[in-house]
């Protein structure tokens, strides 16, 4: 399994890396600090599951969604943000998003991304 993760803070890179490290070990991460990188690594690695920031240099999450979504509508995506605007919610429901999960995580936010995983991962 791989997963893309997206997300301009280093950071956040690392903690959610480590945090989907620590449950699932046999997975690959990917990490991209922009979305332009990560729409070509979904691009040439095409990945399982992809984990995004919105608010991110050269490309938005939302038109790095779009992209992913025109490529591969089956494409299964999660944002992390701290966007927590209706309008960019209902936009994000709209392009057919698995979930969106508030930033910071917290221990019960980490535990619904890692619910999320084990259902794709084990289904």
């Amino acid at each position: 399994m791989k997963i893309l993760i997206v997300e301009d803070s280093k950071f956040v890179q690392n903690m959610t890396s480590k945090l989907i490290g620590h449950h699932f070990p046999e997975v690959q991460m990917l990490t991209a600090a922009d979305g332009e990188t990560g729409y070509r690594l979904f691009c040439s690695e095409q990945p399982d599951i992809i984990l995004t920031d919105l608010l991110m240099p050269k490309l938005t999450g939302q038109e790095l969604i779009r992209l992913i979504k025109q490529d591969d509508p089956n494409s299964r995506v999660v944002v992390l943000s701290a966007d927590v605007q209706k309008i960019t919610r209902d936009e994000l429901d709209q392009l057919g998003i698995l979930a969106f999960i508030n930033k910071p995580l917290d221990a019960e936010k980490a535990e619904r991304l890692v619910g999320i995983l084990k259902e794709i991962f084990y289904a």
